[in-house]
């Protein structure tokens, strides 16, 4: 679990609905929410044989049963606004999975972290 990103996304709303936004696995009941994963990391800066800066990358995984544009836009606004950066290579195609009757939108999402703080 990443505190950034639970504080940063934890009364996400988009056009005055409250989404909510869980590490792996959401149990509640609302129809639209994100769930989100790291999925990666790899470093970057290296000194004195010591690891000095790393990239983490994310993705959250958007589901509803409505239109999820709106909530891409707000997603990658409010997310860019504390350092990170969409990655739309290693992002999904749009998505509709058949047995649940929702559509699912994978983006990733990446951060510069320092080890030192």
């Amino acid at each position: 679990m990443n505190n950034l990103i639970e504080k940063t996304l934890s009364d996400f709303t988009v056009n005055g609905k409250k989404i909510p936004v869980k590490f792996l696995r959401y149990n509640g009941n609302e129809e639209t929410y994100i769930t989100y994963m790291e999925t990666d990391a790899e470093s970057t800066l290296h000194g004195d044989d010591e690891l000095l800066n790393y990239i983490e990358y994310y993705d959250f995984d958007i589901y509803t049963k409505g239109n999820y544009k709106p909530i891409i836009k707000a997603l990658k606004g409010l997310l860019a606004s504390v350092g990170f950066m969409w990655e739309p290579d290693r992002s999904s195609a749009d998505m509709y999975e058949d047995d649940t009757k929702y559509y699912h939108k994978t983006l990733c999402f990446s951060i510069e972290r320092s080890e030192n703080g």
